[in-house]
């Protein structure tokens, strides 16, 4: 999924580099608390903040910042002709590939120098996207942002805490002690204790990390009967889609909540779950977020998908609008029990390159795919799809110890009953499957170029 942490800072997720942060600790604070009344806003008192912050954030664009005043002029436009959220519609996508080429033009020329701070995205897509933040407020803000998702998970970013995720040493501390980082890339099994026994050790009050890191870490547990760490709250997950097999077995595992979050380095979209729900809440603070269709309309409907396209609100410095994140949402009509009156999604299930293409053309998402070896056997330590001629997927396996013929055969009737003749499927055993640069476990290798395949039933399929 979705590159969903920022990497602003060395020390990645969640609570970015709090001692930077609380550098601009006033800036901080003041975030902070709007946020602790803001999340209780009425709908109407929500619209309104966001249609003020869309106005100061058109009128900065084009005053400011070159490429927005070359393209309303080219367009004919000027900002009073965005005057309400459906006006946003006057305006294109703005995609990683004009970022890119238009690095310059994007910087915010009433900005000094000294301000700008350069970050590049994780690149879960294997195309990291280079912007810039403003120095030392936008650790303060994450900060603070992330701070109230903490508070919901009961939590704070003092707490001893463990980063499970990419990083180049297998185990680390930061922080003055406050963070230990352990590395999802040296998970093989016979190292597995040693992750077990650092993090008994440490006695974190929560862990962040790659879903398919604490997955592993769960299913060796949970197979040995080794008993849970008693001083965690909770577990938050990243990075990754989050499965719902993963989060039932990492809670039962660790006997806590599994939360969520979703962010993006480009810093247009943030959602996480709450104290009620596993529903993704969008924080409409943190910038407007449109959910669109095929047909390049807003998803209304409970249950339909559609593309994130995130317009943000905390960096004028860089400020993208209608960003395409390439991401796919699930939209949520319900009321969430919490009493936030928040933008809802069921789900969030990752970029459009994690599908599988049938032989009729037919596109379906890895969410769908992958739970279905899980259901099948605990007897597959890891796997990973690969594809690079349609309708023809391999399944790589990587087998436990009791692993027999009969977990392909449950495998193999379990692929042809759900997709019958659409996908031929090989199953080829390995004996590891090597991990992204960032230290995530990428579940599907896909070749063909999925994004070229615009027919109808495709378009079902994603949305």
């Amino acid at each position: 999924m979705s590159g969903i942490f920022p990497k602003i800072l060395n020390i990645n997720p969640i609570t970015g580099d709090a001692l930077k942060a609380l550098l601009h600790y006033r800036t901080f604070k003041k975030k902070y608390n709007f946020l602790k009344e803001s999340q209780w806003w009425s709908k109407e008192k929500i619209e309104e903040y966001q249609l003020n912050q869309l106005n100061k954030l058109i009128h900065h664009a084009y005053e400011n910042v070159p490429y927005y005043t070359n393209l309303f002029d080219n367009l004919g436009l000027k900002p009073r002709d965005i005057q309400d959220f459906k006006d946003l519609k006057k305006l294109p996508y703005l995609t990683k590939q004009i970022v890119k080429e238009n690095i310059i033009d994007l910087k915010a020329k009433n900005y000094s120098r000294r301000k700008f701070e350069f970050i590049t995205s994780g690149g879960s897509t294997g195309k990291p996207l280079v912007m810039y933040v403003q120095k030392g407020v936008a650790e303060a803000e994450y900060l603070a942002y992330n701070q109230i998702f903490l508070d919901r998970a009961n939590c704070h970013f003092k707490n001893k805490r463990v980063h499970l995720f990419g990083f180049d040493n297998i185990c680390k501390h930061h922080v003055l002690g406050r963070i230990m980082t352990l590395s999802s890339f040296y998970m093989s099994g016979e190292k597995l204790p040693f992750y077990i026994n650092m993090i008994r050790k440490y006695k974190p009050i929560f862990i962040i990390a790659f879903p398919s890191a604490i997955t592993s870490l769960a299913k060796f547990m949970y197979k040995k009967n080794i008993k849970s760490f008693s001083s965690i709250k909770t577990v938050i997950c990243g990075g990754e889609t989050i499965y719902e097999w993963q989060r039932k077995l990492v809670e039962k595992t660790f006997q806590c909540r599994v939360h969520n979050i979703y962010n993006l380095a480009e810093l247009v979209v943030f959602a996480t779950s709450c104290e009620n729900s596993n529903n993704y809440h969008v924080y409409p603070e943190y910038g407007i977020t449109e959910l669109i269709n095929k047909d390049g309309k807003i998803v209304s409907k409970n249950g339909k998908k559609g593309e994130i396209i995130g317009t943000g609100f905390t960096n004028f410095i860089f400020p993208l609008i209608r960003y395409k994140t390439e991401d796919i949402g699930i939209f949520s009509n319900q009321r969430c029990k919490c009493g936030r009156n928040h933008l809802m999604l069921e789900n969030i299930i990752g970029r459009t390159q994690q599908f599988i293409l049938s032989k009729s053309q037919r596109l379906f998402h890895l969410t769908g795919i992958y739970g279905l070896v899980a259901h099948c056997t605990q007897n597959v330590k890891e796997c990973q799809f690969y594809q690079e001629k349609e309708g023809e997927i391999i399944l790589r396996i990587v087998k436990e110890n009791n692993y027999t013929n009969r977990d392909e055969e449950l495998i193999k009737k379990s692929f042809h009953r759900k997709f019958r003749e659409e996908i031929d499927l090989t199953i080829s055993y390995v004996d590891n499957i090597p991990k992204t640069s960032r230290g995530k476990h990428q579940f599907l290798i896909q070749k063909l170029p999925i994004e070229s395949y615009k027919n109808d039933e495709i378009s079902k399929s994603l949305y």
